[in-house]
């Protein structure tokens, strides 16, 4: 396929995806990160840790010691065999004076950087531009890098460094050599753009250019990162995904600090979810792709993306393409959404607020967009026809305030707390057309055409018991048996859908739960779209009449 159709053929499989991730680049600030690992450059000639471990051990100042490590044993453990060796013929050799003030420990240091140095750039070519071939995916990350306030490099090299300082305008060449390394945790007091953050340590090309003290590419400096990383030394990486909507590339999910850090995020921000690439060769399909799929979903909080090289280039070239050239693709796939709404819709205190402030990487709305009367927490038997009145003008407004801006949406995904057919649970006997009426007019005021917005609604469903025990913390004048009654009218209002309408049963779930289903829906599920507006209509007309057995 040509890059055209390898555009459309993307979109075809993961647009939603590839909309949430524009989304996240296109902020003022940029909230997508980039996490790279080994894959990323082992296909301009670099290797993987395995192969990097392979080149130790024929080192000159290496392969004679009397050591042997397993071909297909495990590189972490294989490098601290070769490493070990190591130490011990220097410390065996070393000269008296070798022995004081530590300087031992620091020449094996020294000269063990640069065996690594010399094994992981060995063939490498000093001019990035003939290194990198003009159609690897490099050239497209680097656009995105360029913007993004720091990546994150589980990689010793520094090819990112070089193809930044390549890659720069007249006015940059200028100002500054394009990019800042970093490998400790103290990010904060430098720039906020091209910021390549290596927490495993950094071996430049020339090596004279500083390279860090410490390389984290032995086992038990592994577990020294884990556990600082536990004691807060790396709150700079959880923070990293914390904040940030981030692609993992080139990774294999086997670093132990990363998975930590994955499993932590998971559990702490069940609504904060990542993007992970999983590589497979042109044309190759994985028997076990949806497990894998779920597994990383489930445990990590990972959306797994299937892609073989020219796909990886078209998605980053997506990402960091202009609205008006991916609106183009998008509508000639056809079928596609560029906007994704999923109304969160219950029972007062069935949780809806507290699900929705799970998820920071997407753009919210609140339920009301003012601060709401204070009779609207009384039950309404207790408030003056009046005020109820008022209310009921009240909210038909901030619905079509709140619909307003729904239509308008351009692209991206949004999650909106309370439904526009809501409000008949609200509604007594005998009164449901005048609200249906009510609506429509503050909805399409004056001479406009508009209609309620389409959504795909998620129904979250509570024990009244469990709710009105939370009501009574949210200042609300309710009981179970009112909540219970208050349940069954917007189950069945929503019933009335032909499609677009999901339940989540949150009763017997915890929070973390509950986030966690709704996020399924939201970034793996298909989507729906409610018409919300045939719905009004319909009471409206009458079609869809009064629950007498219900009210």
């Amino acid at each position: 396929m040509n890059k055209e159709q390898l555009y459309k053929s993307l979109l075809a499989k993961y647009c939603k995806q590839i909309v949430h991730m524009r989304q996240q680049y296109h902020t003022a600030s940029s909230n997508l990160g980039i996490v790279l690992g080994a894959g990323a450059s082992k296909g301009i000639g670099l290797p993987d840790w395995k192969e990097l471990v392979k080149r130790i051990e024929l080192n000159e100042q290496v392969k004679d010691l009397d050591v042997k490590i397993a071909a297909d044993g495990d590189p972490i453990a294989n490098a601290q065999l070769l490493f070990q060796a190591y130490k011990s013929h220097m410390i065996d050799s070393c000269e008296e004076e070798d022995r004081a003030y530590n300087r031992i420990d620091m020449k094996i240091r020294a000269q063990w950087q640069r065996i690594v140095h010399s094994s992981l750039y060995e063939g490498v070519s000093a001019d990035v531009k003939s290194l990198v071939p003009k159609e690897h995916y490099l050239w497209s990350l680097i656009k995105i890098i360029k913007r993004t306030p720091m990546t994150i490099n589980y990689n010793f090299d520094d090819t990112i460094q070089r193809l930044l300082s390549a890659t720069r305008t007249t006015e940059e060449l200028e100002q500054s050599r394009g990019y800042t390394t970093l490998w400790s945790s103290n990010v904060y007091m430098f720039p906020k753009s091209s910021v390549v953050y290596h927490p495993n340590g950094f071996l430049p090309y020339r090596i004279s250019e500083h390279p860090s003290e410490r390389l984290v590419f032995l086992e038990d400096s592994f577990a020294d990162q884990l556990i600082e990383s536990i004691h807060g030394h790396y709150n700079v990486l959880t923070d990293y995904f914390t904040h940030n909507t981030c692609l993992l590339l080139g990774l294999s999910l086997s670093d132990p600090t990363l998975k930590h850090i994955l499993r932590t995020n998971a559990t702490n921000h069940p609504g904060i979810y990542h993007y992970y690439i999983k590589y497979v060769n042109s044309g190759e399909i994985l028997d076990n792709q949806k497990a894998i799929a779920d597994a990383n979903f489930d445990v990590y909080n990972l959306i797994t993306l299937f892609l073989n090289g020219n796909e990886i280039s078209c998605l980053l070239e997506l990402i960091e393409m202009d609205e008006a050239d991916f609106d183009k693709y998008v509508e000639e796939v056809g079928g596609l959404y560029k906007s994704y709404k999923y109304i969160l819709v219950g029972s007062v205190a069935v949780g809806k607020s507290t699900a929705m402030s799970h998820f920071r990487s997407v753009s919210t709305q609140d339920e009301w967009l003012e601060f709401m009367p204070e009779d609207m927490a009384k039950d309404p038997s207790k408030v003056n026809e009046d005020i109820i009145d008022d209310i009921d003008q009240w909210i038909a407004d901030q619905w079509g305030k709140k619909n307003y801006k729904l239509l308008r949406i351009s692209s991206g995904i949004h999650i909106i707390d309370r439904g526009p057919l809501d409000a008949f649970a609200f509604t007594p006997k005998g009164q449901w057309q005048n609200k249906a009426q009510l609506t429509k007019k503050h909805i399409s005021p004056g001479q406009s055409k508009r209609e309620l917005c389409p959504a795909q609604i998620i129904f979250l469903i509570g024990d009244p018991c469990t709710m009105a025990s939370r009501a009574i913390l949210s200042q609300k004048d309710t009981d179970a048996e009112k909540l219970r009654k208050q349940q069954c009218l917007i189950d069945y209002i929503y019933s009335t859908a032909p499609y677009g309408v999901v339940r989540i049963d949150t009763k017997s779930k915890g929070k973390t739960q509950v986030a966690k289903e709704i996020a399924k829906i939201i970034f793996m599920g298909t989507y729906e779209e409610a018409p919300l507006n045939q719905m009004l209509e319909n009471v409206l007309s009458g079609k869809t009449p009064e629950p007498e057995n219900l009210l």
